[in-house]
């Protein structure tokens, strides 16, 4: 076990790695045009001329900058081992909430496919890899610190 988490990112790397990666993906949309990109998960014409949809798509992917921003920041600054348990437990539990959101709007079995096509999934499995490598330092943190008081 000791060598598998040796190759396992610990909390800065995983940090750096989902907010870069949330910086990126929102500003490749924000970039690429919000509603040039959201034509592709084949969004109505009707809708995508609406302002008041441009303004709440924009305002996702710039949620989404921001919150990898500030995951970034966090990974930088955050030293203190019991704080990086909970972060990484608070973390889990928000991506909980966008996995739930992209499940329930992907075009998928349990989906409503609002957003078609393969594309619309893509976000269910980058919710669900944050989960895990954020589930995984919510325990393996948190074990680690509790053999460290046993053999104190």
């Amino acid at each position: 076990m000791t060598t598998l988490r040796k190759f396992l990112p610990g909390f800065k790397a995983t940090c750096l790695t989902v907010g870069i990666l949330d910086m990126f993906l929102a500003s490749t949309m924000l970039i690429g045009g919000v509603m040039e990109k959201m034509a592709e998960f084949n969004v109505p014409a009707q809708t995508l001329a609406s302002p008041h949809y441009h303004d709440a798509m924009f305002w996702v992917f710039l949620h989404m900058f921001m919150i990898g921003v500030l995951i970034t920041m966090i990974g930088i600054l955050a030293e203190n081992p019991v704080k990086q348990v909970w972060v990484a437990r608070v973390l889990v539990l928000m991506h909980c909430v966008y996995f739930t959101l992209d499940v329930r709007t992907s075009d998928n079995p349990f989906g409503s496919a609002l957003y078609q096509g393969p594309g619309s999934v893509v976000p269910v499995f980058i919710d669900l890899l944050y989960i895990l490598l954020f589930l995984r330092l919510s325990f393996t943190t948190s074990v680690k610190k509790s053999e460290e008081a046993v053999v104190a």
